[in-house]
């Protein structure tokens, strides 16, 4: 889609997945497949967008405070009666879960660490019939993290 010096935004084409939880077993702790996979498909896609001697990772220093949108789109499944035409997506994966993902597959690469994103929206779209599986990812400085903000009274915060 698009790099700016302050802004990245790419599509990832394939199954939506969310952060597979850690398998245990006697030889080990491993990442589950599917999980590695789909870190690898977020990576490629961002990596495709930045060009070619844009800073890795594109916002660096601990401090750099960073906003990530994250919407998806999922076909409805074939089995659904031909009279529903779009429908809630309310089944897995979880949203927490395609955004730890995206978050970690964009460790160094957009960031140094996730703990830099101070603005995170996840959006599950309708599922619809004209839609084929991808997601939009977008990244971009978050210079509204140091304004000063209400204290939940009306009132600016006293440390602002």
């Amino acid at each position: 889609m698009a790099y700016a010096k302050d802004r990245l935004s790419f599509w990832v084409d394939g199954p939506i997945k969310g952060e597979g939880r850690p398998r245990v077993t006697m030889r080990g702790t491993y990442t589950p497949k599917a999980t590695r996979e789909a870190k690898a498909r977020v990576r490629a896609a961002a990596l495709a967008e930045m060009p070619e001697g844009a800073p890795t990772p594109l916002f660096s220093g601990h401090f750099a405070p960073v906003a990530v949108a994250i919407t998806t789109w999922r076909p409805l499944p074939a089995s659904r009666p031909k009279a529903v035409t779009h429908e809630a997506d309310t089944f897995m994966p979880d949203v927490d879960n395609v955004a730890k993902l995206v978050m970690d597959a964009l460790n160094g690469i957009a960031w140094e660490d996730d703990r830099q994103v101070t603005s995170l929206s996840v959006t599950k779209s309708a599922r619809t019939r004209l839609r084929s599986e991808m997601m939009l990812v977008q990244v971009w400085s978050d210079e509204t993290a140091d304004v000063p903000t209400e204290d939940g009274r009306g009132e600016v915060a006293a440390d602002a």
